[in-house]
């Protein structure tokens, strides 16, 4: 595994709705190659945190959806991932549904190590460890000691993601905008212009942020798709601006963004990306899995 990705982070913030294991999945595919996760290692994790964080959204909010989170740490021996909402806890849980012991054996087959926690001030946690193909003894600790942190700028939307190291952050960022779109109902044309637009966000982000880790957060609606991205440095946005409104013919964000907006923020600024649909035929399930 190259240098810059021998330890990652990742942290993704949802709501507990069932089109949500969507956007999981795809950021777990998007991590895929930048740290070479091998595809039976990859195929257990997608599989596992699916099964957690379905049962999430089955069982841990009985009246409307919640907080869905799912962390993941990332060494050259492990992958811990773990999957907490805040919802009524394993102690509320209906026994005769039997869907705690069902899912956590399911989980087991799986991974190295699983199991389910009570969160302190209510929810459940499910931890689950999984080693990768060049570990010869597994240290547990040096997966759970790189833990992501929360955000350090409040972002809101239907996902929102926390990274490190930043170069990891194209494709994560380019498959949940394309799960999101999807939502939204992209046609085809507008759906594969989301290719260009995410590489140009993340090359952007790339050489505009000096933190070591980087947030964005996607929020979909008919025929519109919004990204925010940051922190960044502050004044980093004021190209891309001059670019969009004069329309650069080499720019794909000019070319192909409605809007290009740069919020400062205390200190930095926010990079906003909105997309519009005008209309045409939706891309389908198929083309998305393609």
């Amino acid at each position: 595994m190259p240098a810059a990705v021998e330890r990652a982070t990742v942290r993704l913030e949802l709501q507990s709705r069932p089109e949500s294991l969507t956007l999981v999945r795809a950021m777990l595919a998007g991590l895929a190659k930048p740290l070479e996760l091998e595809p039976e290692l990859l195929s257990d994790v997608k599989t596992a945190v699916s099964e957690a964080c379905n049962n999430v959204v089955l069982h841990a909010y009985p009246d409307r959806p919640g907080p869905l989170l799912v962390t993941l740490a990332l060494t050259d021996e492990c992958v811990e991932v773990v999957v907490r909402d805040r919802g009524c806890g394993i102690e509320q849980s209906a026994p005769s549904e039997g869907w705690m012991s069902v899912g956590l054996a399911l989980i087991r087959t799986l991974a190295r190590r699983a199991e389910y926690l009570d969160v302190p001030g209510g929810g459940t946690e499910a931890r689950m460890l999984f080693a990768r193909r060049s570990a010869h003894e597994l240290d547990a600790e040096a997966c759970r000691a790189h833990e992501p942190r929360s955000p350090e700028v409040s972002l809101s939307g239907d996902a929102v993601v926390t990274l490190a190291p930043v170069s990891l952050l194209a494709a994560p960022l380019g498959r949940v905008a394309r799960a999101a779109a999807a939502w939204a109902r992209f046609s085809v044309d507008r759906f594969s212009d989301l290719h260009l637009v995410t590489d140009a966000i993340a090359a952007h982000a790339q050489t505009a942020t000096g933190a070591a880790e980087v947030s964005f957060a996607i929020a979909a609606a008919d025929r519109r798709l919004e990204v925010t991205i940051g922190p960044l440095i502050s004044g980093s946005g004021a190209r891309l601006q001059v670019d969009h409104a004069a329309g650069a013919a080499w720019s794909p964000l000019s070319l192909l963004a409605d809007e290009v907006i740069a919020e400062p923020i205390e200190g930095a600024e926010m990079l906003r990306v909105v997309l519009l649909d005008p209309g045409g035929p939706s891309v389908s399930a198929q083309q998305l899995l393609g």
